[in-house]
């Protein structure tokens, strides 16, 4: 089949001819891949990073996020069947730790993640556990099915503090940053403040719903906002962006008493000053990761059969699998919101 790899422990990825998808075994089905999204995880693999340096093992298929038909079923799988349009979450959790035991699979130890710990979803075809298998809704088309997962990320890291009726600062509008400023919005926030300092990015924050935009390095716009008055400070920090600096200038940006969602994965060390930045000034930091299992799903169905123009304002770009090259050269220049990687049309099949 083809695939896209990593096959080597440096800067890059490259496609690769690899085996066939093996049939399913107990529990297990194979999905022919439709579309899938390349995710900030992707790109940090691609970037080899020291985080991905430290976690991945090349050679490795990579990819998480995905929807496709299901076109085989193992045994012991009765829920779902053969021709069942789905997509999956991609972390696979033990099913028998305490965690997992006791509705927090998102939380599992054990858990190993599709493109990042195990073969991934950037192929034809990929067979996984049943139980992490979604059936989608058929009013919910296949580029925005493709994407449940940085979805449900981005609902994870609002929804963990709650945003309703809340002074909300989202820092970072990537893809997943975009998809939490029309979360944000959905929810009742009572305002929006992004800081992005890409351009294209942060246009899109204010087309998708943002009612201020900061570019973090425009000294002058960011000093003119922290003069506002103490109440009118964010009150709720998703934190998107995984970069260092940005981290510390948003806890000391924060109202005192503020929710802070931590989801942005930094590529090393951070050192914050937990004592006066976080301790004395009453701040909760909250570490957030993947889905909760199955609760973030359900919400990301719902809001993406009410919001389809917000979806496709974020979707901006979706091209053949065999461009994926292009599509990580967007990503670097931050040219692109999300990114979806069309593999239906590779043999024919319907996209």
């Amino acid at each position: 089949m083809f695939a896209i790899t990593k096959k080597r422990p440096e800067r890059g990825v490259w496609d690769n001819e690899v085996a066939e998808a093996p049939p399913p075994g107990f529990g297990e089905v194979r999905i022919g891949v439709a579309k899938a999204g390349i995710c900030g995880t992707d790109y940090h693999i691609y970037s080899w990073d020291p985080w991905s340096a430290g976690r991945v093992r090349p050679p490795l298929t990579m990819g998480h996020e995905f929807v496709g038909q299901v076109d085989a079923v193992g045994a012991g799988v009765g829920h779902i069947e053969i021709g069942d349009r789905v997509s999956c979450e991609s972390h696979i959790a033990c099913g028998h730790c305490g965690q997992c035991r006791t509705g927090r699979a998102h939380l599992c130890a054990n858990t190993q993640i599709i493109g990042v710990d195990r073969a991934g979803c950037f192929t034809e075809a990929i067979t996984v556990p049943a139980v992490n298998v979604w059936k989608v809704h058929p009013d919910i088309p296949n580029h925005h099915a493709a994407v449940f997962d940085p979805v449900g990320n981005a609902m994870h890291t609002a929804t963990a503090i709650g945003v309703t009726g809340r002074d909300v600062l989202i820092v970072g509008a990537g893809s997943i940053g975009l998809f939490a400023i029309a979360i944000a919005r959905a929810h009742g926030a009572r305002s929006i403040t992004v800081q992005e300092p890409n351009s294209y990015r942060a246009e899109l924050a204010g087309e998708i719903g943002a009612d201020l935009v900061l570019d973090p390095g425009d000294l002058d716009a960011m000093a003119r906002w922290r003069e506002r008055p103490t109440e009118w400070r964010p009150d709720a920090v998703l934190e998107m962006s995984g970069h260092g600096p940005a981290i510390n200038a948003a806890l000391k940006d924060a109202r005192n008493g503020a929710d802070v969602s931590l989801l942005g994965l930094a590529p090393g060390p951070v050192e914050i000053n937990l004592s006066e930045d976080v301790i004395m000034r009453g701040l909760t930091l909250h570490g957030i990761t993947g889905r909760r299992m199955f609760e973030t799903w359900y919400e990301v169905e719902a809001f993406m059969l009410q919001a389809p123009d917000l979806m496709d304002k974020v979707v901006t770009h979706v091209m053949p699998a065999r461009e994926y090259a292009k599509g990580f050269q967007l990503m670097d220049q931050g040219a692109c919101g999300k990114i979806v990687l069309d593999f239906a049309s590779m043999q024919g099949r319907a996209a």
